[in-house]
C-alpha cells in the first residue's frame, strides 16, 4: 500500500518535496529508494532508523543497504530520534532549535 499511496502524493503534489520516514526492517528503504529513483525532485532526504536486533528480528530481518542506489538524495540512517533530529538540523531539513534541545549535559 505504501507504493501506491507514495504515487499518489507524487501525481497529485508535484511540486511538494518530501522527507521519507521509516525503518530498516524489511521493506521501507526499498520502497523509499524506488521512490526517489524515479522522483528525485520531491525527496528532500529518506530517513532509516536503525532497528535494534531484537527489533530485526520480530520485523523478519533487516533491509539491506541502499543509499548508493539513489545518487543526489540524502540519506539519514540512525538508531534513534536525537540522533535522526541531529542529522536533519544538519541537512538544513528542521530547525537547530530543535536539534540544540538535544545536547547532552
Amino acid at each position: 500500500h505504501k507504493v501506491d499511496q507514495l504515487r499518489r502524493l507524487a501525481e497529485e503534489f508535484p511540486h511538494i518535496s518530501w522527507v521519507l520516514i521509516g525503518d530498516d526492517g524489511q521493506h521501507d528503504p526499498a520502497i523509499y529508494a524506488e521512490f526517489a529513483r524515479r522522483y528525485p525532485e520531491l525527496v528532500r532526504a529518506i530517513v532509516i532508523r536503525q532497528l535494534t536486533p531484537s527489533e530485526a528480528v520480530l520485523a523478519g530481518g533487516r533491509s539491506h543497504e541502499l543509499r548508493r542506489t539513489t545518487p543526489g538524495v540524502r540519506w539519514v540512517y540512525e538508531p534513534d530520534g536525537a540522533r535522526i533530529l541531529r542529522e536533519l538540523a544538519k541537512l538544513g531539513i528542521v530547525g537547530n532549535d530543535g536539534a540544540n534541545l538535544l545536547k547532552e549535559d
